[in-house]
C-alpha cells in the first residue's frame, strides 16, 4: 500500500460548521490548514434548520446569513404548556432558523478562500501519538494519507475521534450518558392541505408565519415546535426529548406529529440525531489538541443548541494561538497556550452553560406535570423564557420576587422543587465561568467538583 505525508500548521478533523469556521479562522491568520471529513465535503455536519442568533454570527466573524440561506424571521412563538392550559406568546423572538447545509457550504467555500486544503471521504482514520501528544493522523484505503501538524482540531461531534485517542482528556471527557443526551428531529415539509393547516393555526392562537411549540410533551425536557410559512406551502417541525429510553426517540415522536395533524405532506429536507445536553467538559485541550462544538460539549444545555458556541469557538482558538501569547511559546500546539483557549472559553460562556445546564436538569427532575404547574404559576414568564432562547443570563426583576415569591407560595409542592434548583443555577452561574487561569489540573479538579457538587445528582 502507497502512503504520502503532508504536513500542515493546523489539522481541523470534522467539516461541519464547527470545524469549517475554526479552518478558516486560523487560515485567514495565516496558518496553513487542512481540513477533514469522513464524508463528502457537501455532506458534512448537520443536514437540517437550525436556530441560531445574531450576536453569535457577530461573534463567529461570521457574516450572518439571509434567504433561502436563513428561513424568514418568525413573527409570534407561541408556547403551549403540556396541558395545554397556559400559552405565552413571544413576539420576535432572536433566533434566526438557518439551513445548515447551506452555511457549511458557504463556511467549507470561506475556508479553502483563504487556502484551506480539504480532504473528504476519509475513511479509516487513525491519530497518531508520539506519547500523550498526538503527532499525525492517517486515513485512506488504496492510499494512505499521513498529515502532520503541531495542532490538531477535533470537530467531529460526538464521535470525538482524537478526543478518544488522548490519554490526557481520557479521565476530563467521560462518554454521556442518555440523561444527558437529546434526540432531536428537524424536517421541512410541503403542505398537503393547507385548509388543515389554517385550523391548526386557529386552534392555537396563531396565524401563517408563527412557531407553536408545546413544551413537555414527552417528559419535562421535550419540545414539538410547529412552524407554519407565511404562505402556506411549507412546515417545519422540530422535536426532541432525553435519549435515555423513557421517553421515546426524536423519529418516534415526529412520526407522532405526522399522525396527528394529517395535512402535513411530503418531506423536502431535514434531518436527525444526538446532541450533548451536558455543561463543557473541564478539559478540552491537551498538548497538540483543541475541541471544538459538540466535541467539547459547547452546546446551550436548556435546548440543545450548539452550532452557536461551536462557530464562536473556532475564533475563540484561532485567536488564541496567533494572539500576543503565542510567540512566548514557540508552538501553537503547546498545552500551555491551548489552556489559554479553553480558559477563554469557559471565562467568556462557563458560568451561561453551567447556569442553564442546571435549568435542563430542573426540568427534566419536575417533569411534564410540573412544568405545566410551573407555566400556570407564572413564574417562567416571557422575560425569562425570551432570556433562555437568546442563550444569555437573566435574573427576575426585584420588582418580580415578590410576586414570583408569592405565586410559589401558593404551590408548595413546586416551590420545594423549583427554590433549590434556582439556587443552584445562581451559584453555577457564579461558579462555572472561575475556571482556574493557569494548566493546573489539581486546581480544575478541585474547580469542578464544586461545579459537581452545586449541579447536584443528575434526575432519573
Amino acid at each position: 500500500m502507497s502512503s504520502r505525508e503532508t504536513a500542515f500548521d493546523v489539522v481541523v478533523v470534522g467539516a461541519g460548521t464547527a470545524g469549517a469556521n475554526a479552518a478558516y479562522q486560523l487560515a485567514d491568520r495565516g496558518l496553513s490548514v487542512a481540513l477533514v471529513d469522513k464524508r463528502e465535503l457537501s455532506k458534512s455536519g448537520a443536514q437540517w434548520f437550525n436556530a441560531i442568533l445574531e450576536w453569535q454570527f457577530e461573534r463567529a466573524g461570521v457574516e450572518s446569513p439571509v434567504p433561502p440561506e436563513s428561513s424568514p424571521r418568525v413573527p409570534r412563538s407561541h408556547m403551549i404548556s403540556p396541558s395545554g392550559a397556559v400559552v405565552m406568546q413571544i413576539t420576535n423572538p432572536p433566533t434566526l432558523s438557518t439551513d445548515m447545509a447551506a452555511l457549511g457550504d458557504r463556511l467549507r467555500s470561506n475556508a479553502t478562500d483563504r487556502g484551506v486544503r480539504t480532504f473528504d471521504s476519509a475513511t479509516g482514520l487513525t491519530p497518531v501519538l508520539d506519547g500523550d501528544r498526538l503527532i499525525a493522523i492517517e486515513f485512506g484505503e488504496s492510499e494512505r494519507v499521513r498529515l502532520t501538524a503541531p495542532l490538531f482540531v477535533d470537530a467531529s461531534g460526538l464521535r470525538g475521534v482524537l478526543r478518544k485517542a488522548s490519554p490526557p482528556l481520557r479521565r476530563w471527557c467521560p462518554d454521556i450518558s442518555g440523561d444527558e443526551l437529546c434526540t432531536a428531529s428537524d424536517f421541512h415539509f410541503r403542505i398537503a392541505d393547507q385548509t388543515g393547516a389554517q385550523e391548526f393555526l386557529a386552534r392555537n392562537g396563531a396565524t401563517a408565519g408563527d412557531t407553536v411549540s408545546m413544551l413537555g410533551l414527552s417528559g419535562g425536557f421535550s419540545t414539538c415546535g410547529i412552524t407554519v410559512s407565511a404562505d402556506l406551502t411549507w412546515v417545519g417541525v422540530l422535536v426532541g426529548c432525553l435519549a435515555n429510553g423513557s421517553y421515546g426517540t426524536g423519529p418516534s415522536m415526529l412520526a407522532g406529529v405526522r399522525d396527528r395533524e394529517p395535512w402535513i405532506g411530503e418531506v423536502i429536507h431535514g434531518g436527525s440525531g444526538l446532541i450533548p445536553l451536558r455543561r463543557p467538559y473541564p478539559r478540552f485541550t491537551a498538548p497538540g489538541l483543541a475541541l471544538v462544538g459538540d466535541a467539547a460539549c459547547q452546546v446551550f444545555p436548556a435546548h440543545g443548541s450548539g452550532i452557536g458556541l461551536g462557530l464562536i469557538a473556532g475564533r475563540i482558538l484561532a485567536d488564541t494561538v496567533t494572539g500576543p501569547r503565542s510567540s512566548s511559546h514557540g508552538d501553537i500546539g503547546d498545552e500551555r497556550l491551548l489552556w489559554e483557549y479553553q480558559h477563554r472559553f469557559m471565562t467568556e460562556f462557563g458560568g451561561l452553560l453551567a447556569s442553564y445546564e442546571s435549568v435542563r436538569r430542573m426540568s427534566t427532575k419536575l417533569g411534564s406535570d410540573g412544568v405545566s404547574a410551573l407555566l400556570e404559576s407564572g413564574v417562567m414568564n416571557e422575560s425569562l423564557t425570551r432570556a433562555g432562547l437568546d442563550q444569555r443570563l437573566s435574573t427576575p426583576d426585584l420588582k418580580d420576587l415578590p410576586i414570583m415569591a408569592g405565586r410559589l407560595a401558593r404551590r408548595p409542592s413546586l416551590a420545594i422543587k423549583v427554590l433549590p434548583m434556582l439556587a443552584r443555577s445562581r451559584a453555577a452561574a457564579f461558579l462555572g465561568g472561575s475556571h482556574p487561569r493557569e494548566l493546573d489540573l489539581d486546581a480544575l479538579d478541585r474547580w469542578d467538583r464544586k461545579l459537581t457538587r452545586v449541579l447536584g445528582p443528575l434526575p432519573g
